[in-house]
């Protein structure tokens, strides 16, 4: 219901502003300020009017909504509604999937809404479009969404620091504490939005009609290894693992928007990896939750069965042998966009 509430203000204000504009059009015609021909006079006013009306016929809308329980009714009553609304809601969803003329976005939010709105409010198909073209183009669900995920990100991090012992001196991660949670998220919705393209993908493949079409799957993302941050620029080997381990999960991602933004979610995880490795032992704690939360938000874990990571410390040091240093990659380049701006910066 809260998106409805959202949509239906931002629907109401749009309007309040369009009568306000237009009534000071006509004012300054009316008070000589500007000149009007009388076709455009006659266009606001009917402007007005209908802005007017539209105006209403939200506010209603709005006023319709109610703000507390209604009392217990009739059980014949009750029945009888749930029938009604059971019967109205399934010919209002098949009738806006005929709509030719509606959007694949466009038809999923009006169908989301419907499952949102309560029992005692009913609108008619076009102001179900209404409000899902608002709630689509001021991003108002995505906002929402991100918002109470952050919330319940922050709170569980926030709630397994405060329970570490007293004697435990977090003053050094401070800085980290508002940080982390922003992190977890980006993480958590990058993985989300994989998983997301990866089924819409294979929804294509039926839709397109192919024999035996070679559908993608998600198995989760490759766990890391510790001694790949702890050792990071220590050797090489460990650098050269990292970097493989960050390549498969960059072909896991699917559109080139999943790619930039899985390179900086993982440069942020890996500064606050590398960090909180750098404080031995007094980061411990604070690490491990940092690592609890990665793995519950965004199905990220750390390899540590010694088999396997004896496995891969030997498959590493085989790939690197294996690899020609001396190759550049085609769009490197050895002036950055900062060296060329700190450059002509430094010389004026």
């Amino acid at each position: 219901m809260e998106i409805t509430v959202l949509a239906l203000e931002k629907l109401i204000e749009e309007n309040r502003l369009r009568i306000a504009n237009t009534e000071k059009q006509l004012k300054d015609f009316t008070d000589g300020i500007t000149k009007l021909s009388p076709v455009k006079q006659g266009s606001l006013e009917n402007s007005l009017e209908a802005a007017n009306a539209e105006y209403t016929k939200y506010k209603n809308m709005y006023s319709s909504i109610p703000k507390a329980e209604i009392a217990l009714q009739k059980e014949t009553v009750r029945v009888q509604q749930a029938l009604a609304k059971q019967t109205y809601y399934k010919l209002q969803k098949i009738r806006l999937k005929r709509n030719k003329n509606l959007k694949r976005n466009q038809l999923l939010e009006a169908m989301m809404i419907l499952d949102e709105l309560p029992d005692e409010v009913n609108y008619d198909d076009s102001e179900l479009v209404s409000l899902s073209d608002v709630v689509l183009r001021n991003n108002i669900r995505e906002v929402t969404v991100l918002e109470k995920e952050f919330d319940v990100i922050k709170s569980d991090f926030t709630k397994r620091v405060d329970a570490l012992p007293d004697d435990k001196d977090l003053k050094h991660f401070l800085f980290l504490d508002s940080y982390i949670p922003i992190v977890i998220l980006h993480f958590s919705i990058l993985v989300q939005n994989i998983i997301e393209s990866i089924d819409e993908y294979n929804e294509s493949l039926g839709e397109e009609g192919k024999e035996n079409p070679k559908k993608k799957t998600f198995s989760g993302l490759p766990k890391y290894e510790d001694w790949w941050i702890e050792e990071l620029f220590k050797n090489h080997q460990a650098y050269f693992g990292l970097y493989k381990w960050k390549d498969i999960i960059n072909n896991i991602c699917i559109t080139p928007q999943q790619h930039i933004i899985w390179d900086k979610v993982f440069n942020n995880w890996l500064m606050i990896k590398k960090i909180l490795n750098s404080k031995d032992e007094n980061s411990y704690d604070y690490n491990y939750i940092f690592d609890e939360l990665i793995c519950k938000y965004a199905q990220l874990e750390e390899e540590l069965e010694d088999d396997n990571l004896k496995s891969m410390e030997t498959i590493v040091c085989k790939i690197t042998i294996k690899e020609d240093f001396t190759k550049m990659r085609e769009e490197h380049n050895i002036n950055t966009t900062y060296s060329q701006w700190k450059k002509r910066k430094d010389n004026n």
